[in-house]
């Protein structure tokens, strides 16, 4: 993918269809492709997922190309990320991932947020062994 400073990719609420995608990604993306990663994602059972990027599974979801910085940036509020705090303050923090489409072909790296362990502790969570939210 050429330039990838405002792409993401998103594993459950701001999926099209998801429940924050008219608030924050309607109008706002370019393009919506649907795409995986390696990682572990968990039910959070409060309406939203989260995910661990470790292990060998895939986790199903898109890389969002947002047309404006600012609405890129909008995400860190929903996802309780500032970048100059401590990680354990915060409830996801946005890191560099490997993407891939949905014939294994690389897109190269996206940001994607990634919940915390204070936040993972904080409910009472399930694996989604699908790695498809919601199951």
């Amino acid at each position: 993918m050429e330039n990838s400073t405002q792409k993401v990719f998103v594993y459950g609420t701001l999926k099209p269809g998801g429940s924050y995608w008219s608030q924050f990604c309607e109008g706002k993306v370019g393009l919506a492709i649907p795409a995986k990663i390696r990682g572990e994602l968990y039910d959070l059972h409060v309406g939203y997922p989260g995910v661990f990027l470790r292990g060998d599974a895939w986790v199903q979801g898109y890389v969002l190309s947002f047309l404006r910085p600012a609405d890129f940036f909008q995400l860190d509020v929903l996802e309780g990320f500032k970048p100059n705090r401590p990680n354990e303050h915060n409830e996801y923090v946005r890191v560099r991932v490997d993407c891939f489409n949905e014939d294994d072909v690389s897109l190269g790296a996206v940001w994607a947020y990634e919940m915390t362990e204070a936040t993972f502790e904080r409910f009472s969570a399930t694996l989604i062994e699908s790695g498809n939210w919601p199951t």
